[in-house]
């Protein structure tokens, strides 16, 4: 018996598009385990994804533009097109299948099919041992806001049937948290398919959904602590609360914090960036005055504030060559035996790459950039490397990889 489509929350304020967006990621799981257990898709949940997409574009208007209060003074002004466009996406692939899909993709992404063609030529025919999808590859842009990020159906059962089908040990991997929110809440596989690895292999969680997670010293996690509560007093103030909106946003991983003070539309007025700088360095100060435990790193987007390396401590510091080695051992990954095939990108990405190249060069990667210098540093690591633009060509070469 068909249920009617849930009621959607109305954007018309920070609280509502969030809510909206958790409510599609409810819909979009239900849609994945459907058709990934090849049951009838319900009626219910298309139809509820098109009450959601129909109530964004309400709010956003013809410029995708979202005027969103937050409070009784606050009014942030919000484009939507990054919850929008995946969310048409869905609607294409769930109503008319995934030959409507790769239509209106290649739409939007010149060269898909060739992409495709490439990337099938490079993981053809091989089961992999361990599958490692960074979220910032398989789902995520990085334009695209962290805080109302949730990933596609189609996206989820592309990655789940190649794992299911081609792969020893899947992994979702990101530098965000586990939690809180973090990749538990804002992906979409079901259950017993992806293990996750979150805080660049920091935590966990088992295809079960046994959690864990790294240890870290006493010292370091109370200074940590302290920090964080603090933080979060500030970011809770309306004044600052645009700068949770943004790019990556405020995420509390394990060991390091991290905030958006920039994203790469600089929506955000430069002096109010630069004030948020001064507070975060003031906020550390204020823990750890002659910073002899933490370090404040600044890319001009992010702010990251991390553990110094001391011999005493049980991390040496916060990369991906430190989770991949935790990960090993916690989820018995095997990574000296491979082949294995990732999904990375960014400056992060080759030091993934780097780092499983250190257990085994029997690598395939699937590498997302738009940046030549970064393209031929990954193909010299790993050969068998296919270079694509954009997430949902990583996705589309999953798709069409699986039986």
């Amino acid at each position: 018996m068909h249920q009617p489509p849930p009621h959607i929350a109305p954007v018309d304020t920070l609280d509502g598009l969030i809510v909206l967006m958790a409510q599609t990621a409810g819909l979009r799981r239900q849609a994945a385990a459907a058709l990934l257990a090849g049951r009838p898709l319900p009626a219910e949940l298309p139809a509820g994804l098109a009450l959601a997409l129909a109530e964004l574009r309400r709010a956003a208007g013809r410029d995708h533009v979202a005027s969103l209060r937050h409070g009784e003074d606050v009014s942030l002004s919000l484009d939507l097109a990054g919850e929008i466009s995946p969310l048409e996406n869905d609607l294409a692939y769930l109503e008319d299948g995934r030959e409507a899909l790769l239509k209106r993709l290649g739409k939007h992404r010149p060269g898909l099919r060739d992409a495709i063609r490439r990337g099938l030529k490079n993981i053809a025919g091989e089961t992999v041992n361990t599958l490692i999808c960074d979220c910032d590859a398989l789902y995520h842009p990085s334009s695209q806001r962290l805080l109302t990020t949730v990933q596609p159906a189609w996206n989820a059962v592309a990655a789940c049937r190649f794992a299911m089908a081609r792969s020893k040990k899947p992994v979702l991997w990101s530098d965000a948290p586990l939690t809180g929110p973090g990749i538990v809440d804002r992906t979409t596989m079901p259950p017993h398919t992806f293990a996750y690895a979150a805080s660049l292999g920091r935590q966990w969680q088992t295809p079960d959904g046994d959690q864990g997670e790294a240890p870290l010293s006493q010292e370091k996690a109370d200074l940590l602590e302290a920090i964080n509560s603090r933080l979060a007093a500030l970011m809770a103030d309306p004044a600052w609360i645009a700068f949770t909106c943004v790019g990556t946003g405020l995420q509390f991983r394990r060991g390091e914090t991290s905030i958006a003070r920039q994203d790469v539309t600089a929506s955000i007025d430069e002096d109010a960036s630069l004030a948020l700088l001064e507070h975060v360095h003031d906020v550390v100060d204020a823990v750890d005055p002659e910073r002899l435990h933490f370090r404040v790193d600044d890319d001009g987007h992010d702010l990251t504030i991390t553990p110094t390396a001391a011999n005493r401590d049980l991390w040496n510091d916060f990369s991906p060559a430190e989770g991949l080695r935790n990960l090993n051992a916690a989820l018995g990954l095997h990574l000296e035996t491979g082949p294995h095939l990732v999904c990375c990108t960014g400056p992060q990405g080759i030091s993934l790459l780097a780092a499983l190249a250190g257990y085994t060069t029997d690598l395939r990667a699937i590498f997302v950039t738009d940046r030549d210098d970064l393209a031929h540093r990954a193909a010299a690591i790993c050969p068998r490397t296919a270079i694509v633009r954009h997430p949902d060509t990583v996705a589309a070469i999953l798709s069409a990889a699986a039986p």
